[in-house]
């Protein structure tokens, strides 16, 4: 599930004014999506990046067992720490991948690094196409790449356009740039689950990839004017 973060794609758009680059938006949960996002699947799977959902989640079973076995509902209700365990075994050992060995066992970490190696180049194909046709002469742009730290979920990914100077911001993009985010990061070859496996095997869920606009060569340039 990729959406693309930008001020016309988001609820909260306060929560997109940032100091620093790269800026993290995972944490932001619903308001990252457009309003009316409801009825779509990658509205109910943002909902679980909120932990206060997640926990709620793992405390289910205990309000099931008070109703199918009545009698022993006031045991139940007092044992917090077999709350508190399962909470933690549902947060440690179900939804992360918290340790080096467990790591390990997902992806060994060469194959991991080449996925972020990957990721890197098509987002510069990514950024250079942009940066063509908008006919920027000079800049950084950051492409931001973020994947959820959650496994044995469906992987939700964030991107964002950003830059540093001349302060901080999120670029808005057209639905021209969206496309060309969507089509150009991950395919059949190169699939969003499979570098969710390598950010969860390196334990990194944060990708910055870069481009001075200066670099962009006249080719590209040419192909982008010629493609307007």
């Amino acid at each position: 599930m990729l959406h693309v973060v930008t001020p016309s794609t988001v609820s909260n758009r306060s929560a997109l004014k940032i100091r620093k680059v790269p800026r993290s938006f995972i944490g932001f949960g619903l308001g990252m999506l457009p309003r009316g996002a409801m009825t779509r699947s990658i509205y109910w799977r943002m909902a679980m990046e909120i932990n206060f959902l997640r926990y709620c989640a793992a405390l289910v079973p205990f309000p099931l067992a008070m109703l199918i076995f009545p009698e022993k509902a006031l045991l139940i209700g007092q044992a917090p720490a077999l709350m508190f365990l399962a909470v933690y075994f549902f947060e440690s050992r179900l939804l992360s991948v918290d340790t080096p060995e467990r790591r390990r066992r997902l992806m060994a970490e060469e194959e991991a690094e080449r996925g972020a190696d990957m990721l890197g180049a098509r987002g510069r194909e990514v950024l250079t196409q942009i940066a063509a046709q908008r006919g920027l002469g000079a800049g950084v742009l950051h492409l931001v790449v973020e994947q959820s730290a959650l496994a044995r979920l469906p992987p939700i990914t964030l991107v964002s356009l950003q830059r540093a100077e001349p302060q901080p911001e999120v670029l808005d993009l057209s639905a021209q740039e969206q496309a060309a985010i969507r089509a150009g990061l991950f395919d059949g070859t190169f699939t969003e689950k499979h570098m969710h496996t390598c950010s969860l095997a390196l334990g990194r869920f944060l990708h910055d990839v870069s481009l001075d606009a200066r670099g962009v060569s006249a080719h590209a340039r040419l192909a982008a004017l010629a493609a307007s």
